[in-house]
């Protein structure tokens, strides 16, 4: 038990006696304590993901006959994958499933069960979960709906639910969600209701909305996108974002985590926690929730209400974690191409280079508006450029090659810009003329970034209707490929402002003595008990001086002469500013 103690952080005095030891300690945590209390948490995360994303063995409870229905689509997923250990379907129907000798219950599965994917009608989740506790199944996936998101009676059976996890310790992902996913050639698991397999690749994805995840998955292969891992949280009633971002914090198969969320159970330790991963694996996210409708619907909990007020508090979030926030998942898997494959931005200064005028100009538009600068290229690389280009080309910035540029000029005009000392990034621009072939142009700028210094990112834009050319990718990885120009400039803003925060010294929180913060939470709380609303005047003054911020002495008044009387009693005049005073606020 000392051992404990001390594990902890905890100062600890002991004194022994006659049979006994008393130990004393303070109860407020020191700086050692909570770093080991995080620590721990973080450990206890990473395990509990674990035995999801890498199970020994796996149940799907409900799998079906028909490959069509949820409970046949995964259960089909997982024989494809192929999953590297055993699937057995349970079904009390069907003695057999797709092929596959069937169980009539988990009880009856002959070897031990790591994982259970359950897809039954919601109104039987409970009872499948306790013959799973009863099995010692430690993961449960829930993907049945008809919980939280159903009203009152589906808010009991979710909390029904949550209480036999917790009483025989199992982990619950869902309910109400769409499965989980892990590309590890060492599992392959793929227990997620969906008919496209996702590429395996570098970037972690969760996604609180199953059938946007869905999408958004099938997008990133489209785009050329790998996933280490992706997990659809549905209602988050136990695992959550949180504990997600602490697993692929520790995941060495993920170098980027993609987030869809649309509302936060524990904003503070999202942000302590988002704050620590995105030192070293920037975190993109699409929160939902701008609009007044978009709040109303993501509102539904006591925290959700206080974020719904305004998205000003969201994007405060973000900024200070240091979470790149996007406003569409075009731009989210736009921002986490460039991130996945090329090096964070050491600064903002863009080089362009194109074998059209226009679009080089919409291209320097765009830096320009998200704050990025189009810097003017060294003199001697200049001077270089008119050695490898025609004299109507331009070898400013943007560097407009022409029509004519070839593919040998596009790799040696790509390489010197790279190697500019104004320059730390470069956005290359091809549209097709007929003589030079875009697979060509992509094997000249894979050769360019290999030519180029390390630390400064290239992006490719291929106005093309076929999308990127596969040369663009290579052994140790790829270049990030956009449509247009806006989209690769916008991303490279998003990395560039990333790289800014990340660079910024970490600071310690500063001692506050005197602060009231219980206090001050109390008087939030009274007023969000009656209903989303703006704190009142002296609401705002108490919490104010809770945290021993300076206000302006301040008193509320209904009438003229309640103003007369306030004004006296603090010492001035009362009247607009024709008399010389202040005009009171009433």
């Amino acid at each position: 038990m000392l051992g404990v103690f001390r594990d902890s952080g905890l100062p600890i005095e002991v004194e022994s006696y006659p049979g006994e030891l008393r130990v004393t300690f303070a109860t407020s945590l020191t700086p050692d304590a909570v770093e080991r209390f995080t620590m721990r948490e973080i450990q206890a995360a990473v395990a509990a993901i674990r035995k999801f994303l890498e199970p020994q063995s796996v149940a799907v409870i409900g799998a079906s006959r028909e490959r069509g229905t949820a409970g046949g689509q995964v259960f089909r997923n997982l024989l494809d994958g192929p999953f590297a250990g055993p699937v057995y379907p349970v079904n009390p129907s069907a003695p057999v499933a797709q092929g596959v000798v069937a169980y009539p219950s988990i009880g009856r599965v002959p070897g031990t069960v790591d994982l259970a994917v359950i897809v039954v009608p919601g109104a039987q989740v409970n009872a499948v979960a306790r013959e799973c506790a009863a099995k010692g199944v430690r993961s449960l996936v829930v993907i049945s709906a008809s919980f939280a998101e159903a009203g009152a009676e589906g808010r009991e059976r979710q909390a029904e639910l949550l209480r036999i996890c917790r009483d025989a310790g199992m982990r619950l992902i869902g309910p109400n969600c769409l499965g989980i996913v892990n590309t590890d050639p060492d599992f392959r698991l793929n227990a997620m209701f969906n008919p496209v397999t996702p590429l395996p690749g570098n970037a972690a994805f969760a996604s609180q909305s199953g059938a946007l995840g869905l999408a958004a998955m099938d997008y990133a292969a489209a785009v050329g996108l790998g996933l280490s891992s992706s997990v659809s949280m549905g209602n988050k009633a136990d695992i959550s974002g949180n504990d997600l971002l602490g697993f692929w914090e520790q995941d060495p198969r993920t170098d980027v985590i993609l987030l869809y969320l649309e509302s936060f159970g524990n904003p503070r330790k999202f942000s302590q926690i988002a704050r620590r991963v995105g030192r070293s694996k920037p975190i993109v996210a699409v929160k939902s929730g701008r609009s007044a409708a978009g709040r109303a619907r993501a509102a539904s909990s006591h925290t959700g209400a206080l974020l719904a007020a305004s998205d000003v508090t969201v994007d405060a979030l973000f900024r200070q974690a240091g979470v790149i926030r996007t406003d569409t998942l075009e731009d989210l898997f736009a921002v986490a191409t460039l991130l996945a494959h090329q090096p964070v931005p050491l600064g903002a200064r863009v080089g362009i280079v194109t074998n059209a005028g226009g679009p080089g100009i919409l291209c320097a538009d765009t830096c320009e508006a998200e704050g990025l600068a189009v810097a003017p290229l060294a003199d001697a690389t200049q001077e270089r450029l008119r050695q490898c280009l025609p004299p109507a080309a331009s070898v400013t910035n943007p560097v407009d090659m022409i029509a004519t540029a070839s593919a040998q000029q596009f790799e040696e005009c790509v390489a010197l810009v790279l190697g500019d000392p104004n320059i730390d990034a470069v956005i290359a621009i091809f549209i097709p003329p007929l003589a030079t072939r875009p697979e060509d142009v992509a094997l000249a700028l894979v050769a360019a970034a290999g030519r180029g210094p390390d630390g400064k990112p290239l992006l490719t834009v291929f106005m093309t209707s076929k999308g990127a050319p596969a040369e663009l990718a290579w052994v140790s990885g790829r270049l990030p490929c956009y449509q247009f120009p806006e989209n690769a400039a916008r991303a490279l803003a998003h990395a560039v402002r990333y790289g800014a925060w990340r660079s910024r010294p970490q600071r310690p929180t500063p001692p506050l003595p005197g602060v009231r913060r219980d206090q001050a939470k109390a008087v939030v709380a009274d007023a969000l008990g009656r209903g989303p609303q703006w704190l009142s005047a002296d609401a705002v003054a108490e919490v104010f001086a809770c945290y021993g911020i300076p206000a302006a002495r301040q008193t509320l008044a209904g009438t003229a002469g309640e103003v007369a009387a306030a004004a006296a009693a603090m010492g001035g005049p009362a009247g607009g500013p024709e008399s010389g005073g202040d005009r009171p606020r009433s």
